[in-house]
């Protein structure tokens, strides 16, 4: 028994030195590797702070509803968390080949040789079997190969689990900005309306003035012109409320119209982007789901070329069996019926017309890709916060110019309308003055809502809600 260990121990060490003699006996061309713009990297001594959730920042009761229900029926969030099921069992499979497997191997033999064939001349019966506890073949990870393909796996899992969070914020903003078009629309058909009731008592206080002969025939038409092209455009609102309802159904993954939804605030009273802090430091940038998304794709082509590198290294393999065999299934467990194997092996690529290096060289380009994905994404992260906050402050300065428009218009009208009705003006006074409230009216309702759409665009590029 000594003497058997002392063999087997014997036939490791000299696997184990001859796999270091032969190390690096394989060619290898060392491919250019990128490296990450440091200029692009954000740094601040700022501490990086929380920012609001997306119940905190919606405080609309409807859109948290039809949020919340999006989140669970949207098809691709759907498709995103399942691939983040899917990276999660192959780092799975791949951990899983960084451990010795074992398996259980039980067995019977019954076999009958007739005896003309059989060399003694007589009929031969066997009965035999075994039960053994087997160890397939397991790779000694001496150069990290199988353990870069593991961090490689774990760095795609994670990368793909980031990637569903961005889908995640960014559905969060369409349906935000989607139901912002619909309270849009919604809003300008209120005025609309109130605008076509008033400008029909305008017509029938026209038509008097026509019987009386106080106003032509022309100035009718003018009024009545106006009465209609308020229907036209209210059926166009219309139109597009059911359009921005429709994408809000897809957005959501169930029709709107058949949830029980709570009522709506004001377009006015919609998500502040004042609760957000935009004096945080830039290295907050580095928290948004697709910029840690980038990164982990580019640690997961980092480890993946060690592992390409390690492949030109010997391979060492173990093979083991330890249990018991007999010519009787009663003797199984009977003395001297102890069987065992160990088969170590040493593998090293010599000549595979250049399959090798072509692994190392195609996980050198796409290291190179994930690089300039990752500075890319920094690029594009700055530009949206840029993007955002400018969009804000200049929608915030129209809105305020444009309240002051729209009071103007509404004191032009009524002085006009007094004029008319006083014979000191003509009906394309009023005409014009109307025609210029309208404008000024739905512009106003259009810039609110263009400002709580760059409220929500400053929310998704600092990565909240996510």
């Amino acid at each position: 028994m000594y003497n058997r260990k002392l063999s087997t121990a014997s036939m490791l060490l000299s696997v184990a030195v001859a796999s270091f003699l032969v190390a690096g006996c394989a060619p290898m061309s060392e491919p250019g590797l990128a490296k990450v713009d440091e200029s692009l990297i954000p740094v601040s001594n700022k501490m990086a702070q929380p920012l609001p959730d997306w119940q905190t920042f919606f405080a609309d009761k409807r859109l948290q509803a039809l949020l919340t229900t999006a989140l669970d029926n949207n098809r691709d969030l759907r498709i995103a968390i399942a691939r983040v099921a899917e990276t999660r069992a192959q780092y799975g499979i791949a951990r899983a080949d960084r451990f010795p497997e074992v398996d259980l191997g039980v067995g019977a033999t019954r076999s009958s040789t007739p005896g003309r064939v059989s060399p003694s001349g007589n009929r031969y019966d066997l009965t035999s079997g075994n039960m053994s506890l087997s160890l397939p073949s397991y790779e000694l990870d001496l150069w990290g190969r199988v353990a870069n393909l593991s961090e490689a796996a774990l760095a795609t899992f994670l990368a793909t689990e980031a990637n569903a969070k961005a889908v995640r914020l960014s559905l969060i903003g369409d349906i935000a900005s989607t139901y912002y078009q619909a309270l849009e629309a919604q809003s300008r058909l209120v005025l609309l309306n109130a605008t076509k009731e008033n400008r029909a008592a305008f017509l029938a206080l026209v038509d008097n003035r026509v019987q009386v002969g106080l106003a032509t025939q022309a100035d009718k038409l003018q009024a009545q012109a106006v009465v209609d092209g308020l229907v036209r455009d209210i059926a166009d609102l219309q139109r597009q409320q059911t359009l921005a309802d429709n994408a809000l159904s897809v957005l959501v993954g169930v029709p709107v119209t058949k949830l029980a939804l709570p009522a709506s605030l004001p377009l006015q009273q919609q998500a502040d982007s004042e609760a957000l802090k935009t004096d945080l430091p830039s290295t907050h940038l580095l928290q948004r789901p697709d910029v840690q998304a980038a990164e982990l794709r580019l640690k997961a082509s980092d480890a993946n070329i060690e592992a390409a590198r390690a492949a030109f290294l010997p391979r060492i393999s173990l093979t083991a069996s330890y249990g018991t065999a007999s010519n009787d299934l009663n003797g199984l467990f009977a003395n001297n019926s102890e069987s065992w194997s160990f088969v170590p092996q040493i593998t090293l690529p010599l000549f595979n017309a250049g399959r090798t290096q072509a692994n190392l060289d195609v996980a050198a380009a796409r290291q190179v890709v994930a690089v300039a994905d990752y500075e890319k994404t920094l690029q594009n992260a700055f530009k949206d916060v840029a993007d955002a906050l400018s969009n804000r402050s200049s929608y915030r300065i129209q809105l305020t110019s444009q309240q002051a428009v729209l009071a103007s218009q509404q004191q032009r009208l009524q002085i006009s309308e007094q004029r008319y009705q006083q014979g000191a003006a003509s009906y394309m006074e009023v005409l014009d003055a109307q025609r210029e409230l309208q404008t000024a009216e739905q512009q106003l309702v259009q810039l609110t809502r263009a400002l709580k759409v760059a409220d929500v665009q400053v929310f998704k590029a600092l990565g909240g809600g996510a």
